[in-house]
């Protein structure tokens, strides 16, 4: 295990109807009489009455809610831009997302932007590091990316995906309630499920030794995850198995299971190049078909953890050589997703036309390299696209 430094000032508020303590849980970082930016997606926070209650709980304790909606998936730069200008306009003094990851990632991006005198894009192509944001609050209705106690941010520029992160944009709350996700379609739920087993697995895949702790809790996660995805697939309006999706979707992004380790991240920066390509597919069906075709072809890199996640996770019993066991960990992996509902190549997931080459060049461009359990190089990159195939 290396050496590590870990924080995580998010507060986290669990249960039902919570979100209607929002406002009291901003004061306690924001003054009074600040305007907030409530920042959201398409209606259905509208039509559920979920941003009304918010507003009234903003405005109960002496906060001035200013609306900004319209965040799509795979928040656009162009909508960031406008946040900026709204938020400048309006002298806010701290944001709050209402949705899911797509709706905090655009937040996070609004709050570095704002007092950047820059282009906000800088963050992401890596010209500048943040050195001051707006605060950042959450009220999380879709349970997948784990931003609402994460430092990272993802949003796109056309047909460039590009993350940046910083612990200034970690929200200093965040608020689950379980019930906000009842009515959650079942593509949105898989994406999620398969969204936050990702988050895990990036870590969990390490070349650094000795991290018994750390995987014994990634490996418990990984297995609540998959048996709850599963309850949730039959009734979305299972209350307990969403109490354990949201809870553990929401520290799969939060630094706990990477402790001492080496992270990987190559399986997200594959995807990523996907969704940016069309940005109507979603990020946890994109990673659906991307991660088998990672394992295949990296598990030589690390034989002993690819069997045990087969074990410890698949449950692959009996014996066999390391490469047969570690096969059969895979294809478990893949029933499991075949059984949430998830595509399983391309051309399931709509990106059979994708230039595989243009993708890998891409995906590369400002790394150089994807990955640190195996480093993946361009030529390797588009191999693994066509193991998608």
């Amino acid at each position: 295990m290396n050496n590590f430094e870990y924080s995580n000032p998010t507060r986290l508020v669990f249960g039902k109807g919570e979100e209607s303590r929002i406002g009291e849980l901003m004061r306690a970082r924001v003054p009074a009489m600040s305007p907030v930016l409530v920042v959201y997606g398409g209606g259905s926070a509208k039509a559920s009455g979920l941003l009304e209650r918010i507003s009234e709980s903003l405005k109960t304790a002496d906060l001035v809610p200013i609306e900004l909606g319209g965040v799509t998936p795979n928040p656009q730069l162009s909508f960031v831009q406008k946040g900026i200008l709204l938020a400048r306009e309006h002298r806010v003094r701290a944001i709050l997302a209402v949705g899911g990851g797509s709706v905090i990632d655009a937040s996070k991006a609004i709050a570095i932007g704002v007092p950047y005198v820059g282009d906000v894009w800088d963050f992401f192509t890596e010209k500048i590091t943040p050195t001051e944001a707006l605060p950042v609050a959450a009220v999380l209705t879709l349970p997948a990316a784990g931003s609402e106690q994460s430092i990272r941010i993802v949003i796109s520029n056309g047909d460039r995906k590009l993350g940046a992160g910083s612990p200034l944009v970690r929200p200093f709350v965040s608020v689950i309630d379980p019930e906000l996700f009842f009515t959650l379609p079942e593509k949105q739920i898989r994406a999620g499920v398969v969204d936050m087993m990702s988050h895990i697995m990036e870590r969990y895949f390490t070349q650094t030794k000795n991290t018994d702790f750390v995987d014994s809790q990634a490996e418990s996660a990984m297995k609540t995850i998959m048996k709850n995805g599963l309850k949730l697939k039959k009734n979305p309006k299972d209350y307990d198995a969403w109490c354990q999706i949201g809870l553990a979707g929401s520290f799969a992004h939060n630094g706990y299971y990477g402790l001492g380790q080496v992270e990987d991240w190559a399986s997200h920066g594959m995807e990523h190049e996907l969704s940016a390509w069309d940005t109507t597919i979603t990020h946890g069906e994109g990673l659906a078909v991307v991660v088998p075709a990672w394992m295949k072809y990296v598990w030589h890199a690390n034989p002993k953890r690819f069997v045990q996640f087969a074990r410890n996770v698949m449950g692959v019993k009996g014996e066999g050589t390391d490469e047969e066991i570690i096969r059969k960990g895979i294809k478990a992996f893949r029933r499991f997703l075949k059984k949430m509902g998830a595509p399983k190549n391309l051309k399931e997931l709509g990106a059979e036309k994708a230039d595989l080459k243009e993708l890998a060049k891409k995906a590369v461009e400002i790394p150089g390299k994807l990955g640190n359990f195996l480093p993946l190089y361009e030529k390797d990159i588009v191999k693994i696209y066509k193991l998608m195939r």
